[in-house]
């Protein structure tokens, strides 16, 4: 199997869910927040690669905004703040000033003896490499408190992503980024962190020993939550779990 981090975190939130998708491979379904999120990395990389004005993503956001996000929402008002907040980020955009290395590149790479693959929403030089990934997650900065708040550790497992691709940065690019960028849109908000070579080794060191713990894995138990069941898992539908529970 070819590894990636969202398989990795599959697994962590759900093991049946990992067993449906790439054991059994059962045929996804559309889900709103997944579809929004798609929909905004496509018109983002329009705007990195120059291929639209911000004028022009907002009609085509609002053209192809029913079309695209299918998905059900949880209800109107989360359909509604997610509506307008993209429609709010893409009308606040500026003509694209910085030096790109590539966007929505696709990555492949090694960590130990485990073959990988990513897509990097933005690669770009300022005075090193930084890596961008662009977030419809409201994720919050780093408080900096002596006693990580939850929003720091929430941060921390979302980095696990942007230091896997480091490794691909460094394999591929023989240095290692100097500082990664999370672009939550939909709140408008950059947060930046400075490499770290200490989290580098923690996130490869985490991904190396999920990935034995999948390999041994016989079980594969359901970890039922109705919310993420419902509206982010794309197998629910084929999940004996969340009919029974769920339903």
């Amino acid at each position: 199997m070819t590894w990636s981090h969202s398989r990795i975190t599959t697994y962590e939130d759900c093991p049946y869910s990992f067993y449906l998708k790439y054991i059994s491979k059962e045929p996804k379904e559309r889900k709103f927040f997944s579809d929004f999120g798609l929909l905004m990395h496509k018109l983002l990389q329009k705007y990195l690669d120059k291929e639209a004005t911000p004028e022009e993503l907002v009609r085509q956001y609002l053209t192809e905004f029913r079309s695209s996000v299918v998905g059900r929402a949880p209800n109107l008002q989360i359909f509604n703040n997610y509506f307008h907040q993209g429609l709010e980020y893409l009308q606040s955009l500026k003509p694209m000033e910085e030096n790109i290395i590539g966007t929505e590149q696709e990555v492949n790479f090694k960590i130990g003896d485990k073959d990988f693959v990513g897509f990097i929403d933005k690669l770009s030089k300022d005075h090193g490499i930084v890596i961008t990934d662009h977030k419809s997650r409201a994720l919050k900065p780093r408080s900096n408190r002596s006693k990580p708040l939850k929003s720091d550790l929430e941060l921390d497992k979302y980095l696990r992503q942007l230091y896997l691709y480091s490794a691909a940065v460094e394999q591929i690019y023989h240095k290692l980024p100097k500082k990664l960028v999370f672009n939550c849109f939909r709140t408008k908000t950059q947060i930046e962190e400075p490499f770290d070579p200490e989290k580098y080794e923690q996130a490869k060191n985490w991904a190396l020993t999920t990935i034995d713990k999948i390999d041994k894995e016989t079980e594969w138990n359901s970890n039922i939550d109705e919310f993420r069941c419902r509206y982010l898992c794309d197998v629910c539908d084929h999940c004996d779990y969340y009919q029974l529970f769920c339903h």
